[in-house]
């Protein structure tokens, strides 16, 4: 038991350190021995759990979708809770850089985007993401349709794939956001693309 315990551990500490990493200076300087250093662990200790630097990228994407994921459960739509509309603009608004932690999600993205055009490996995760995506989105378009938010002459798969795009675009944004800037413009293109993909904007 202590040795799964200490396991889980260190991928915490390292999931921490890319993190911090990755606000401060972006994805480019990670290797093992950075993020050794930074996490209070021995170079060592990280290879063997992470024997390079594309697989401490591969778990950094990993642990964000999952936060990502957890924060959007918690977004409610349905009766006697939001309408699509208003559960769309909260999912879109909290991919925003409003603190240090997304604003590291952000960037890890893009480096990942940036593999992923070049390493199979790296688009097949991509792919599989999206095809979890749009099922999710499928079933929210659906409902959105059923009440009313979604007009009757859109297409829900091509809304999902518009969707995407700006989920893609809002975070490609985000990550190169300077340092201390406020992101009032992606705030106001949250409310753009929330009005023209449902019926009611509020």
């Amino acid at each position: 038991m202590p040795k799964v315990v200490d396991r889980e551990s260190r991928r915490r500490s390292v999931a921490e350190a890319i993190h911090r990493i990755a606000a401060r200076e972006g994805l480019e300087g990670v290797s093992v021995r950075v993020v050794a250093a930074e996490a209070g662990l021995s170079a060592g200790a990280v290879q063997r759990e992470f024997p390079t630097k594309d697989d401490l990228l591969l778990f950094a994407l990993e642990t964000s979708v999952d936060e990502v994921a957890a924060r959007f459960s918690r977004i409610r739509i349905g009766p006697d809770a939001l309408t699509f509309a208003e559960g769309l603009r909260a999912v879109l608004t909290d991919l925003l850089p409003t603190d240090e932690r997304r604003r590291a999600q952000a960037r890890i993205w893009a480096a990942f985007y940036a593999r992923a055009a070049v390493d199979p490996t790296f688009a097949k995760v991509l792919s599989d993401l999206d095809a979890r995506a749009r099922a999710n989105l499928a079933l929210a378009l659906g409902y959105a349709r059923d009440q009313g938010e979604l007009a009757v002459d859109r297409d829900p798969a091509a809304v999902a794939e518009l969707l995407l795009v700006v989920i893609d675009g809002l975070w490609l944004s985000c990550a190169r956001l300077p340092e201390g800037a406020p992101p009032d413009h992606l705030h106001s293109a949250v409310d753009a693309a929330v009005a023209l993909i449902t019926t009611r904007t509020r």
